[in-house]
């Protein structure tokens, strides 16, 4: 018999779930005290929760790009919640374009992508930075903003 605590979940499941606590603590926090310390408050949670996800990935997955793919065809793109577009990738870099991201299609369909952008997207360089602070990331677009696609480029640093 399988315990439920030991069923794995996709992440795009687990962004789902916590959402469903984050949006409403998010809103209260804005009716109480404002949107810039909010949003403020927000950020810094996020990317402290970020790190710390990097770091629990390379200690499952190793650090460096080939780790790093893993991590983003595993658990990023797991269960369809991404469509990655693999454009180059070896020891020093990973380039891929996101053409479908299920994480925007949820927040847009709660008519939150900003919030989306600000729980989600914003993550990245600070998981990276805890993943491996040799490795870095250059993105100029993403969905969630509007764009046709999300750009992702890694590197790493000379």
């Amino acid at each position: 018999m399988t315990d439920e605590a030991d069923v794995p979940i996709s992440h795009l499941q687990r962004r789902k779930i916590e959402s469903g606590v984050l949006i409403p603590f998010i809103e209260a926090c804005r009716a109480r005290f404002g949107d810039a310390a909010t949003r403020e408050l927000v950020i810094a949670t996020i990317k402290q929760l970020a790190a710390e996800d990097g770091a629990r990935w390379a200690a499952s997955f190793g650090a460096g790009v080939p780790a790093l793919r893993q991590v983003v065809e595993k658990l990023w793109a797991g269960g369809g919640s991404l469509e990655v577009e693999m454009l180059e990738a070896d020891e020093r870099k990973l380039d891929f374009n996101v053409t479908r991201c299920r994480y925007a299609e949820f927040y847009r369909a709660l008519g939150l992508a900003e919030l989306g952008f600000l729980v989600h997207c914003n993550r990245d360089h600070a998981m990276i930075a805890g993943f491996d602070p040799t490795v870095e990331l250059t993105r100029t677009r993403t969905i969630m903003e509007g764009g046709a696609s999300c750009d992702f480029r890694f590197r790493k640093k000379a």
